[in-house]
């Protein structure tokens, strides 16, 4: 190997990537029919280096995207968010009412069909 692509020890000088490469590299795996490994491959990195970016930049399940940039999205945001803790506790009411129904013995409630 030429002399100046390693340092004294003999192992390759270490790359840096600024976190604008870092970002990128996890949204090409994240859209796109490419594994993590296939895309850590075309970069040049370890796959591993590449997991761990995506732990640091990928989006985590649950987050609701990115905050409102202004006052009036924040409270648009948040007549959403109330309307929808509503809904939540009307479903919830009802299937608690569902389950009470139909965790009742059959004597309690129906008549018994004679036959």
């Amino acid at each position: 190997m030429n002399q100046k692509d390693r340092n004294g020890s003999g192992a390759t000088p270490r790359r840096k990537f600024d976190e604008t490469y870092k970002r990128h590299a996890v949204e090409l795996t994240l859209h796109g029919d490419r594994t993590v490994k296939t895309v850590a491959k075309e970069l040049g990195l370890p796959a591993w280096q590449l997991y761990e970016w995506r732990k640091l930049y990928a989006p985590r399940p649950g987050d609701g995207g990115p905050p409102p940039q202004t006052l009036e999205d924040a409270v648009k945001e948040n007549e959403r968010l109330r309307a929808e803790v509503i809904r939540m506790r009307e479903r919830e009411s009802v299937l608690k009412k569902s389950l009470g129904i139909l965790s009742e013995t059959p004597e309690s409630g129906m008549p018994r069909s004679r036959r």
